[in-house]
C-alpha cells in the first residue's frame, strides 16, 4: 500500500521550506548592512525574541513586517519569501542601469572544471611524495536545478581523488561542459577510482563557496577567491577546501585547490608548485658562511680541535646543522596545507586539562 502524503503534510513541507529560506534572507540582509538584530528590532517595531523567532526559523513574519522591510531595504517580497538571496542588487558592482539577475550571475559558474589539490592522506610531518605522487585530480561541475517551490537553486557534483590527471580529462571529456549532476553520479558509479561528493554553491561579490558531502563519512567546505560576479564566464581559480584526509589519519585538513574550466598546459611539477602559494623563500647568506666556517675546523685546517672528532662526530655536527637550516626555512614559510593530527588534538586536549586543573586548584 502506497504511504502517500496528506495535503496537510504537503503544506507543512512548504512551509519549512519558505521558514528556511526568510530565515536565510534576514540573515544575509543583517550581514549585507552590517546590522545587528537588535538594529532591525528598532527599526521594524518588533521585540528582541520576535526578531530571533524570525531570523532563527520560528516563524514566518507578518505582513506588515514584509511591507515595513520593502519600504527601508526596497527588497522584492516575494522573492525574499521564495528565493535565498544570497546576491543582492545593493551588494552586486554596478555593471549596467539594470542589475544582472541570480539566474544570469550564477550562469556564468556553471559548468565543469577540473580540479587539482593535494594528497593529504601521508601523516603530517612525514610527507616525502614527489610531485607526481602527491597532486591529486578531479572532476567539479556547477549546475542549475529547480527547487520544490520552483525557483533555482545551484547544486555541485563532483569526482575527486583521481590518481591520474588523464582520469580527470577523460571524465570532463565525456560528461561535456555542462553535465547535470546526475549524470556525474552514474558517471562515479561506473568508475574504480574517485569518489563523488555532491552539494550546494553559493556567491557572494568576491568569493564562491562551495559546500560537499559524501554520504556520511566526509565533508569538504572550498572557498573561491576573486570569482568576480561582473565579469564574463568563470573560467577557474585557486581556493581553499576544508576536509578529511584519507589515508593512516582521517583527520580535518586545509589546503589549497585550484579548478580550470580547460585542460591546463603545464607538467604536474609546474602544477605541484603553483599551488604550493606560499613557496618556501630562504636566503642562506648567514648560513652559508657558518657552515664554510665549521668546515674549515672539521676538514680543512689542520688543528687540534678538529682531530679530537672522530668521523661519526663530524657527520653528526654536519646533518645537525642542516637539519636547523631546514627546520628554520619551514618555520619562516607556510607549506602547503595544514592537518589537524590525533597528535596535535592530544597535545591541545592536554593544554586544556591543565589549564582546567590548574583553575580547580584555586
Amino acid at each position: 500500500m502506497e504511504n502517500k502524503k496528506t495535503d496537510k503534510e504537503l503544506q507543512g513541507a512548504t512551509d519549512s521550506k519558505i521558514l528556511k529560506i526568510v530565515s536565510a534572507n534576514l540573515k544575509h540582509l543583517l550581514s549585507q548592512k552590517k546590522m545587528t538584530q537588535k538594529d532591525l528590532c528598532i527599526l521594524m517595531g518588533v521585540t528582541p525574541a520576535t526578531m530571533s523567532e524570525y531570523c532563527n526559523g520560528g516563524r514566518l513574519p507578518s505582513v506588515d513586517f514584509f511591507i515595513t522591510l520593502k519600504k527601508h531595504f526596497n527588497i522584492n517580497i516575494d522573492e525574499f519569501l521564495t528565493k535565498s538571496v544570497t546576491v543582492t542588487a545593493d551588494a552586486l558592482p554596478q555593471a549596467s542601469v539594470s542589475d544582472p539577475s541570480a539566474e544570469d550571475i550564477y550562469g556564468r559558474y556553471c559548468g565543469s572544471y577540473l580540479v587539482y589539490y593535494f594528497d593529504t592522506g601521508r601523516y603530517k610531518g612525514y610527507d616525502t611524495q614527489s610531485p607526481k605522487d602527491s597532486v591529486t585530480f578531479g572532476l567539479l561541475c556547477i549546475y542549475g536545478e529547480e527547487s520544490v517551490i520552483g525557483v533555482m537553486r545551484y547544486r555541485v557534483a563532483a569526482l575527486l581523488g583521481l590518481e591520474a590527471r588523464e582520469d580527470a580529462e577523460t571524465a570532463r571529456e565525456k560528461l561535456g561542459e555542462r553535465p547535470a549532476g546526475e549524470e556525474v553520479r552514474k558517471y562515479a558509479d561506473s568508475c574504480e577510482e574517485g569518489t563523488f561528493y555532491e552539494g550546494d554553491f553559493e556567491l557572494s561579490p568576491e568569493h564562491g563557496f562551495i559546500s560537499l558531502k559524501h554520504g556520511h563519512t566526509d565533508r569538504a567546505f572550498v572557498i573561491l577567491h576573486r570569482v568576480e560576479i561582473d565579469k564574463g564566464d568563470y573560467i577557474g581559480g585557486i581556493g581553499t577546501v576544508n576536509s578529511v584526509s584519507k589515508g593512516r589519519e582521517r583527520a580535518p585538513v586545509v589546503q589549497f585547490m585550484g579548478l580550470s574550466r580547460y585542460p591546463l598546459a603545464m607538467s604536474v611539477e609546474e602544477i605541484h608548485h603553483t599551488l604550493l602559494l606560499g613557496y618556501p623563500g630562504f636566503n642562506a647568506e648567514e648560513e652559508t658562511e657558518e657552515m664554510i666556517r665549521n668546515f674549515k675546523a672539521l676538514y680543512v685546517d689542520p688543528n687540534e680541535t678538529a682531530n679530537e672528532f672522530s668521523e661519526y662526530q663530524k657527520s653528526v655536527i654536519v646533518r645537525s646543522m642542516l637539519e636547523r637550516y631546514i627546520k628554520k626555512s619551514l618555520q619562516r614559510n607556510v607549506f602547503r596545507y595544514g592537518k589537524v593530527s590525533v597528535n596535535d588534538d592530544d597535545n591541545w586536549y592536554h593544554v586544556i586539562k591543565g589549564v582546567s586543573e590548574g583553575l580547580k586548584k584555586q
